[in-house]
């Protein structure tokens, strides 16, 4: 005899599985559900107007039939609710409000003054937020959640940033202390994680199981794809490639070492180097716009910089054979400036076979990448479906 936990967990299970064939291949009727899933046509039906009463699902009108009835479509809501991606980056903070299918409606970006103390960060995105949520229009479960991406370690299965150098934080329970305010569910990850998963689920990454995200900005971050899962090692921090060492008595970097990647291959890097040429301080935006207007020194600048990202990506390709690297964060505006030195150290330095099945490109989500990922940790949380059985 079954108990009515198990009973419950079966149920449960079923309308997970009904919800998520709907999630991507509506429209559909509950007749091609049935047989789709194998489940009968009254467990159907039963769910489908569970889901109809929660507004997730719409009937939309007949289909075509060969013979007898017409079937009733069925279309999933993707605006029955919303969700909050945040890239929380080193002088900037930029949200994405996007709908149950990862469609944007709302962005908002702002930047962020020197050793800004985590709650001064918390206070400044909810308020953000708070705006945002009133320009929404109406639905029936309203902000469902947040996720965050941030450049740092960070103990996912508990919304810690154990280490943030270029942020100067260290143990921040940031997804507690949003979670406060918002009274919602808030998940946080790594920025260069979360932008892997916003191009694997929404961008170009769609197309392959492999692919690495490489978030160029102050530092410079990773997020892996392997067989269509993210990497995240046994403790969850894997990806760090930022801090590979390229240069043995290199320049020291916030995290203690020296010669790390992100101290030649970053906007910090570009902005270093454009300076020691021209001896002027200019922003990196500054540097790209002189860069468009023909300005040499800007071109040597990024010319720099992409050689040394290369060597970054080179390693990369020889230990995890990747078919994809994507260049995102601000730096990847460069676009070819960047891109050509970048390729042709990657070339000079890597095995014939996986160089010539490797593509590497530009970030197709652009800024939004890491805010959209963010955003997919609250939908694949909110339409995970039991994990165990009570």
């Amino acid at each position: 005899m079954k108990r009515t936990g198990d009973q419950a967990f079966i149920k449960e299970l079923n309308k997970s599985i009904v919800l998520n064939l709907l999630r991507f291949h509506s429209p559909i009727s509950r007749t091609q559900i049935s047989v789709q899933t194998g489940l009968n046509k009254a467990t159907v039906s039963s769910i489908v107007e569970e889901l109809i009463h929660e507004d997730l699902v719409l009937e939309i009108g007949h289909g075509r039939a060969r013979v007898g009835r017409r079937p009733v479509l069925l279309l999933f809501n993707s605006r029955a609710g919303y969700v909050v991606g945040v890239d929380l980056g080193v002088d900037y903070v930029r949200i994405i409000v996007s709908d149950l299918s990862g469609e944007i409606v709302a962005v908002r970006e702002f930047p962020l003054a020197d050793n800004k103390s985590p709650q001064q960060m918390v206070e400044s995105i909810v308020h953000a937020v708070d705006d945002l949520k009133a320009e929404l229009p109406s639905s029936s479960l309203g902000v469902i959640g947040m996720g965050v991406g941030v450049p740092g370690l960070v103990d996912y299965s508990h919304g810690i940033v154990l280490n943030a150098p270029n942020l100067a934080w260290r143990d921040v329970h940031l997804s507690a202390l949003l979670e406060n305010y918002l009274n919602l569910p808030v998940y946080v990850d790594n920025e260069a994680n979360t932008g892997a998963l916003g191009e694997k689920l929404f961008g170009v990454g769609k197309e392959v199981s492999d692919l690495i995200y490489i978030s160029a900005g102050t530092g410079i971050g990773t997020g892996i794809i392997v067989n269509n899962e993210l990497v995240r090692g046994s403790q969850g921090i894997a990806g760090e490639f930022g801090h590979m060492t390229i240069e043995a008595q290199g320049l020291k970097c916030s995290c203690g070492n020296h010669g790390c990647l992100e101290m030649y291959a970053s906007e910090r890097a570009l902005v270093q180097k454009y300076r020691q040429l021209t001896g002027l301080a200019c922003s990196s935006e500054d540097i790209l716009a002189r860069l468009d207007a023909g300005d040499a020194d800007a071109l040597r600048a990024i010319q720099t910089v992409g050689q040394y990202l290369g060597i970054g990506v080179a390693n990369l390709v020889g230990g995890l054979n990747p078919s994809l690297i994507l260049i995102g964060n601000r730096l990847s505006a460069a676009g070819e400036w960047l891109l050509r030195p970048l390729e042709q150290a990657v070339q000079n330095r890597c095995f014939t076979v996986p160089y010539t099945q490797l593509r590497i490109q530009t970030s197709s989500l652009g800024r939004n990448a890491c805010a959209v990922g963010a955003a997919s940790l609250v939908l694949h949380e909110y339409f995970a479906g039991p994990q165990t059985a009570a």
